[in-house]
């Protein structure tokens, strides 16, 4: 799988799994640009890389409903295609770590953030999803 695609389909996912609460249909999803300004710590209209990891955290655990430390595929389901659970999941083991999760999602931060300021902005996720 090319990392493009890869990069492509993890922030969709991304931004799907942050804005739909487990179990939540899509229609009900508040605006993504709401949880990016909760998650923008110190309001300055940026998300750097400790408030993205602290955001995908936070995402991380919403979908581990189980407590179990870790996701396996029916925790994404219907958000992330098998391939790219595969392709997201390193050690091969079918267990999603907080760490291999970390590692996909930060490669769509470096994605988004084109300037390379080590900071994102609304308007660089609205880029990065238009050029995708």
């Amino acid at each position: 799988m090319r990392w493009s695609l890869l990069l492509t389909l993890v922030i969709a996912t991304a931004i799907v799994v942050l804005v739909v609460p487990a179990g939540a249909q899509s229609p009900a999803q508040p605006d993504w640009k709401e949880n990016f300004r909760l998650h923008d710590k110190n309001g300055d209209g940026r998300i750097d890389r400790g408030e993205f990891q602290e955001w995908m955290e936070d995402v991380f655990f919403l979908r581990d409903t189980n407590h179990k430390g870790y996701l396996i595929q029916s925790d994404l389901q219907g958000m992330v295609a098998p391939e790219l659970f595969r392709a997201m999941n390193r050690k091969g083991d079918g267990k999603l770590s907080m760490q291999e999760f970390l590692n996909a999602v930060f490669k769509d931060f470096d994605a988004i953030d084109v300037n390379g300021d080590g900071s994102i902005t609304i308007e660089e996720i609205e880029m990065y999803i238009r050029r995708k």
